[in-house]
């Protein structure tokens, strides 16, 4: 009868593939600092939309679509803004879905002679090498990208398309509370929204304690 393997050495190899495969795919998926924080790379299409004459990003009706995964919170908030201002209408949503097997999100249907949102990515920018994340804010008549940070997103919706919302005088980013609500929105961003990542991607002890006390810290105030 063939010897089996020592128990001990299975253990220790099961325990050094997994660990070799976990740190491959979060030097892929989550860049970090050198105490193994989390570090959330920026989004790299921040275009806005303009009435300028120079400009060609136009507010339009049925022009521009929002790209949306329903698991993302990021792009969640994009449509809650959407909805809350009225825009249903004015702007569509084509919804993306996470491919288990892939690692990107695909589309629901094919548009635009692209299958997955890196495609779409690619038709914008060719040859373009950065992540290909949701929220997108796209531009039907140039099959472009405007812009792919979330937080932009929702107030070039709250203030670009009045003129085509069913609650146009609905602010959501008043003048005389910017300055409050944008030093609420750094801490949650960076406690809350960007907390779980910071925890979830955390390549260390130590990062991962000090992302999980402030998450919990803010979440009990």
């Amino acid at each position: 009868m063939a010897k089996s393997l020592p128990g001990k050495l299975i253990v220790k190899t099961g325990k050094f593939v997994w660990t070799t495969m976990w740190q491959i795919m979060m030097s892929q998926l989550a860049p970090r600092n050198q105490t193994g924080e989390y570090l959330r790379p920026e989004s790299q299409f921040r275009n806005y939309l303009s009435t300028q004459p120079e400009n060609p990003a136009q507010p339009a009706a049925n022009r521009y679509r929002l790209y949306v995964g329903m698991g993302c919170p990021w792009a969640h908030r994009a449509l809650v803004t959407r909805a809350l201002k009225g825009l249903e209408t004015a702007i569509a949503v084509s919804i993306v879905y996470p491919s288990p097997d892939e690692g990107i999100w695909v589309l629901s249907k094919p548009e635009l002679n692209c299958r997955t949102v890196p495609e779409l990515y690619q038709l914008a920018c060719p040859g373009y090498k950065g992540r290909s994340t949701v929220p997108i804010l796209w531009d039907d008549e140039t099959k472009t990208i405007i812009n792919n940070e979330s937080a932009e997103i929702i107030e070039i919706l709250n203030s670009k398309f009045n003129q085509f919302a069913q609650h146009p005088d609905f602010d959501l980013y008043p003048a005389q509370q910017k300055e409050e609500i944008d030093s609420w929105n750094e801490k949650i961003y960076r406690t809350v929204n960007n907390g779980v990542y910071r925890c979830g991607f955390a390549q260390s002890q130590q990062a991962y304690d000090l992302a999980s006390q402030e998450l919990l810290r803010l979440s009990m105030k």
